[in-house]
């Protein structure tokens, strides 16, 4: 479980980060989290601490934990009705919209910056996230891809705000999204992260800015489609 990792405190930030890093696509569905005293030193937290925390998770279905030498919790991919779920997004449409105007403003600056300050070894992490997200077989497996894209990208800019500001804008838009009916089309995002990688490797940084805000514009339109409709494609 890669992550850049802030304290935590109390069992509700082992709940908030956990269900931060699914949303994020780092921790999939199907995948066993690390046992109990590796997680609770990883988090800084006391054993006790991370049990309650699991058992909130267990309680709305996000993991199953079974016991044993064998056992452990195992994230699960939840399924609520989906029209109540429409009806939440549909709630929240103003706070979704104002979450891609945040993403519009921190991600072009961030990639205008990265054209000017990456490194080669940035170019090539934004590229293994591209092979990552051709490869991908599902939404999950694209979520991560597309997240570790958007991540090296921030890296490149060189400012750890940035970083942390595309995160946290990531989890908070993409963890109600991802409770409607939702598909991933690996496509036009694959293209899209293309075009902002040639502008980095370039030097442009008003090319990035401009593909880097494109790509989120396009985001912007799925929602209201999401919204609008009840599918949405990304």
């Amino acid at each position: 479980m890669e992550t850049n990792l802030r304290p935590i405190s109390g069992y509700v930030g082992v709940v908030d980060h956990l269900r931060r890093e699914i949303s994020l696509g780092r921790i999939l569905p199907g995948e066993r989290l690390p046992p109990e005293r590796k997680l609770a030193e990883q988090l800084g937290v006391a054993r006790e601490t991370l049990r309650q925390a699991l058992r909130v998770l267990e309680g709305s279905g996000q993991v199953t934990i079974t016991r044993g030498a064998a056992g452990g919790a195992i994230v699960q991919d939840s399924a609520p009705n989906p029209d109540r779920a429409l009806h939440e997004l549909r709630e929240r449409g103003d706070e979704l919209f104002a979450l891609v105007e945040y993403r519009l403003a921190i991600e072009s600056v961030a990639a205008g910056l990265a054209a000017e300050r990456r490194s080669e070894e940035n170019l090539t992490a934004m590229e293994e996230a591209q092979e990552q997200l051709a490869h991908a077989t599902n939404k999950y497996e694209s979520r991560r891809a597309d997240t570790a894209f958007h991540l090296a990208v921030a890296n490149a800019a060189r400012n750890p705000y940035f970083a942390n500001a595309i995160e946290d804008a990531r989890a908070a838009m993409f963890d109600p999204v991802d409770l409607a009916s939702f598909e991933f089309v690996m496509e036009s995002s694959h293209s899209q992260h293309h075009q902002i990688i040639t502008a980095i490797r370039s030097g442009d940084r008003a090319a990035a800015e401009d593909a880097m805000r494109a790509h989120v514009n396009h985001t912007r339109d799925e929602v209201a489609k999401l919204i609008g409709t009840g599918q949405v494609t990304s």
